[in-house]
C-alpha cells in the first residue's frame, strides 16, 4: 500500500462533493474502500459507543483515537478525516 498526501487535498479541490461512510474500525474502512470510496470519517463518537459502550462525553484518549485511526491508515489506502473530541486541551 501506499499512501499520497495529497488524496484529499485534491479530493477537496475538486468540484464534486466528498462523499465520506462513517467508520470505527479497519475492517468498515476495508469495507468502505471494496465498495469504491476514497474518504471515511472516523467518529469520536462512534470510537465511544463501539469500544465502551457510553455516549461520546470526552472518556476516550489521543491514543485510543489515534491507535483506531493507525489501524485503518495501516490496512487501507483511503484519506481519513479524524474527529479528535475535544481537542484533548485544557483551553
Amino acid at each position: 500500500m501506499t499512501h499520497t498526501d495529497n488524496g484529499l487535498k485534491a479530493q477537496l479541490n475538486a468540484p464534486d462533493i466528498v462523499v465520506a461512510p462513517g467508520v470505527y474500525d479497519a475492517l468498515g474502512a476495508s469495507l468502505a474502500e471494496q465498495a469504491g470510496f476514497d474518504t471515511v470519517y472516523l467518529s469520536g463518537a462512534s470510537l465511544a459507543y463501539t469500544q465502551l459502550g457510553r455516549p461520546d462525553i470526552g472518556l476516550l484518549s489521543l491514543t485510543e483515537i489515534s491507535d483506531a485511526m493507525s489501524h485503518i491508515r495501516e490496512r487501507t489506502d483511503l484519506s481519513v478525516v479524524v474527529d479528535c473530541d475535544t481537542g484533548f486541551g485544557n483551553a
